[in-house]
């Protein structure tokens, strides 16, 4: 494995193409959002993410539904066949009560591979009971009607995977559902950490468990928003042990999303917050992506921004 330590320039990461794997649309004049939305985001356009796309040079895209936009994924459909349904795939967002296996048909049609599980709808944010009955439920919705899809999941306590483990063994693995997780599953970086870790990524609670997960070929990480777990903007030079350590693990199991928007961190708010349109986070994506770059061997890179992401949401 060779890793060259020098900067990239935007036009030399992605020679062969890339995937975000990892973006949202907010297009309120034309979709509006739910009522009872956990966030306001303001407007970010198709043409916007195009404008974006071209500036970092990827080719490719994974559409994430914005949970504003609650379960109709009706925006999401639109907006993939407006970026090119050749080009981005979407992860929609559904009501396992009353989805329809035609429902699911059709969203396949528009360019849909998988789901994500909205854990506000469920109260579950801190309640990891709540988090498997979400998770076996929309398992339920999804499983026998598509087969290969992906479901992401992901929630701020890395300390619940011990817990879910043995049940993504028993009810997830078997589906043949692809588990997916953002935001480098949330473990966090040396500046984060609790002082009881002393610096250390290794001691934080769920490291080990979310390892052993990406390493059975279990589950898929997204190195996405690296400022939900890095105090160190713009380059997050302390991430690179963590990078290191999920792509050692299993680097078919790594892909890299940009959180396009940069929209803010999860919490649970309240009606008023809610309601409030809220700005995005400034990020330094091009700069983020040159120091990525130099942490990994070009295979561990192609693997990331081109095979892995084809082999899940391209087919």
């Amino acid at each position: 494995m060779t890793i060259i330590s020098r900067p990239y320039t935007s036009s030399e990461l992605f020679p062969h193409g890339g995937w975000d794997v990892h973006h949202h649309i907010f297009d309120p004049a034309k979709f509006a959002y739910a009522p009872d939305r956990h966030l306001t985001p303001p407007p970010a356009t198709v043409q916007q993410f195009l404008d974006f796309k071209k500036k970092i040079g990827i080719t490719n895209s994974v559409l994430t539904h914005g949970l504003s936009y609650g379960s109709d994924c009706t925006s999401l459909k639109a907006f993939v066949q407006e970026l090119g349904n050749s080009g981005t795939k979407g992860i929609g967002v559904i009501d396992p009560d009353t989805i329809t296996p035609g429902e699911l048909q059709e969203m396949h049609s528009k360019g849909i591979r998988g789901i994500r599980v909205n854990l506000y709808k469920y109260q579950a944010m801190h309640d990891v009971q709540r988090q498997k009955q979400a998770l076996r439920e929309h398992v339920r919705a999804i499983g026998a009607h598509c087969p290969g899809w992906s479901m992401a999941f992901t929630h701020v306590h890395p300390e619940f995977w011990g817990e879910l483990a043995p049940m993504i063994q028993q009810d997830i693995v078997p589906s043949g559902i692809r588990l997916v997780t953002d935001h480098f599953a949330l473990l966090k970086g040396a500046s984060m950490l609790p002082a009881e870790c002393e610096g250390d990524i290794t001691r934080q609670p769920g490291f080990r468990e979310i390892m052993d997960l990406v390493r059975a070929g279990v589950l898929y990480v997204k190195l996405s928003a690296p400022y939900r777990v890095s105090l160190e903007a713009p380059r997050y030079m302390e991430l690179k042990p963590l990078v290191r350590a999920f792509l050692d693990a299993n680097p078919q199991h790594v892909l890299w999303g940009s959180d396009w928007p940069h929209t803010p961190h999860m919490k649970v708010r309240t009606r008023e917050e809610a309601l409030r349109e809220t700005p995005y986070l400034i990020a330094d994506d091009v700069e983020w992506l040159k120091n990525l770059r130099s942490w990994v061997s070009a295979e561990e890179w192609h693997a990331m921004m081109v095979l892995n992401p084809t082999r899940l949401y391209g087919w």
